[in-house]
C-alpha cells in the first residue's frame, strides 16, 4: 500500500465522495499521533562528528536520542545524560552529554573531541514524493485505521468513532510490541545447564 492507495481506501470505507480533498488531513492528523506515540528502534543511525567548543550539531531527520560515544584517551566510552549541563564545571574530559538549542553538547568536551551519536529519525509523513515509509510499510491497519478515526471526528460520525478508537488503541498497541521485537534475537547465547552433583 502507498500514500495513493490508502487515500483510496479511507473514502470508500467513509463513503463520502464529498471529502476526498479533506483526506490528506485526516492522514497528517493521525501522523502526528503515531510519530508521537512509535519509536522504531531498528531504525537507529549512527552519525559521528567533532565538537566545536563543545557543541555539536544534530542531524537534520533527528528524533530519539539510543546514545552517545566517544574516544577518549583511545577508549570509547557510553555518555549519561545530563538534564542541567551547569552542573557540570571544572571537567576536562567528555563526561556526559546534553541537548541544547537544537544542538548536542557534550559536557567536558572542547573542539575537536570526537564523538558518535546513534539516534531514532523522525519518521516522514507520507506526501506525494513520499509515498510509504516505515509504519505504512509494516502496520497499514493501524494507518488506515488512524486516518479512518481523523475522518469520522470530522464528521462527528460517533458510532464510528466509538468502533475506531479502541481499534486504533489495539493495533498501536500491537505495532509498539513489534516494533520493539523487529531485530531482537530469538534466543540468546547464554543457556541454563543442568547442575552436576
Amino acid at each position: 500500500m502507498n500514500y495513493t492507495d490508502l487515500q483510496t481506501k479511507i473514502a470508500d470505507y467513509l463513503h463520502r465522495t464529498d471529502l476526498a480533498a479533506k483526506i490528506p488531513g485526516f492522514i497528517s492528523t493521525a501522523e502526528a499521533f503515531l510519530f508521537r506515540e512509535l519509536q522504531v528502534k531498528e531504525l537507529q543511525i549512527a552519525a559521528s562528528s567533532t565538537t566545536t567548543d563543545g557543541y555539536g550539531t544534530l542531524p537534520a531527520d533527528f528524533g530519539t536520542v539510543s546514545k552517545v560515544t566517544v574516544s577518549y584517551n583511545g577508549y570509547t566510552r557510553n555518555l549519561d545524560y545530563l538534564a542541567d549541563p551547569e552542573q557540570v564545571s571544572g571537567v576536562v574530559y567528555p563526561t556526559t552529554y546534553s541537548l541544547e538549542l537544537n544542538k548536542i553538547r557534550i559536557n567536558g568536551a572542547g573542539t575537536g573531541q570526537a564523538y558518535t551519536l546513534y539516534y531514532i529519525p523522525d519518521i516522514l509523513p507520507l506526501s506525494g514524493t513520499n509515498p510509504t515509509n516505515w509504519i505504512l510499510d509494516n502496520a497499514c491497519d493501524l494507518y488506515f485505521y488512524a486516518s479512518t478515526l481523523e475522518g469520522a471526528r470530522y464528521v462527528r460520525n460517533d458510532t464510528e468513532i466509538a468502533k475506531l478508537e479502541p481499534k486504533v488503541a489495539q493495533l498501536l498497541m500491537g505495532v509498539k510490541d513489534y516494533a520493539n521485537r523487529r531485530g531482537q534475537p530469538m534466543t540468546g547465547s547464554m543457556q541454563i545447564r543442568p547442575r552436576r552433583g
